[in-house]
C-alpha cells in the first residue's frame, strides 16, 4: 500500500474518533432527505473543511498545524458533528454515512494530487487564518467546500405560516 494510500485509511479512520456515535444500524429502508436543517448544513460544511486539513496535515507535513486546529475548535466540531449522524440515520445509516468521509477523503486528495503546491499553500493559509487572524470557523468552513462532493441543499422554512381558514358560522352550514 503507498503512502498516500496509508494516510487516507487513516484520515477516515480519524473521522469516526471525532464523530462518535458511528456504531448504529443502517436502516435499509432509509428515505434519503431531500434537504438539511441549518445545524445539519453547517455540519456538512465544516466535514468539508475538516477533511480538507486532515488530508493536508498528512500529506504536506502540517500535522501540528491539524492537531492545534482540532484541539483549538473541538467545542464546535463536537457541537456540530452530531448532526451529520442525524441526517445519515435518516439517509442510509452507517454505511452511507462512512462512504460519505471516503468520498470526502478520497476527492480531497485529488485535489490535492493535481496540485500539491497550491492545495499545501492554500491549506497552509486556512491555519494560519483560524490561529493567527482568529477568522470565524463557519465562515471558513462555509468558504472552503470540497467541489467534487455535493452537499444536501438547506430546507426552506416558510416566512410566515398561512393562517387557519375560519370556522364556517351557523348561517353558512345550513346554507346549501
Amino acid at each position: 500500500m503507498n503512502r498516500l494510500a496509508q494516510n487516507l485509511a487513516a484520515v477516515v479512520a480519524a473521522a469516526g474518533v471525532l464523530m462518535p456515535g458511528l456504531s448504529w444500524a443502517a436502516s435499509a429502508a432509509a428515505p434519503k432527505p431531500s434537504c438539511v436543517s441549518a445545524d445539519e448544513a453547517t455540519a456538512f460544511r465544516l466535514r468539508h473543511l475538516q477533511s480538507r486539513l486532515m488530508v493536508a496535515g498528512l500529506s504536506c507535513g502540517q500535522r501540528d498545524a491539524y492537531n492545534a486546529f482540532v484541539t483549538a475548535n473541538m467545542t464546535t466540531l463536537n457541537k456540530y458533528g452530531p448532526n451529520l449522524i442525524t441526517y445519515y440515520k435518516r439517509a442510509g445509516g452507517s454505511p452511507a454515512l462512512n462512504r460519505y468521509v471516503t468520498d470526502l477523503a478520497n476527492a480531497v486528495a485529488s485535489i490535492r494530487s493535481e496540485d500539491p503546491v497550491a492545495f499545501c499553500t492554500h491549506t497552509w493559509n486556512v491555519f494560519w487564518e483560524l490561529s493567527e487572524k482568529a477568522a470565524d470557523l463557519l465562515d471558513v468552513a462555509a468558504a472552503n467546500p470540497v467541489p467534487a462532493i455535493s452537499q444536501p441543499a438547506l430546507c426552506a422554512i416558510p416566512a410566515e405560516k398561512p393562517a387557519p381558514k375560519p370556522a364556517p358560522t351557523a348561517q353558512q352550514a345550513k346554507a346549501p
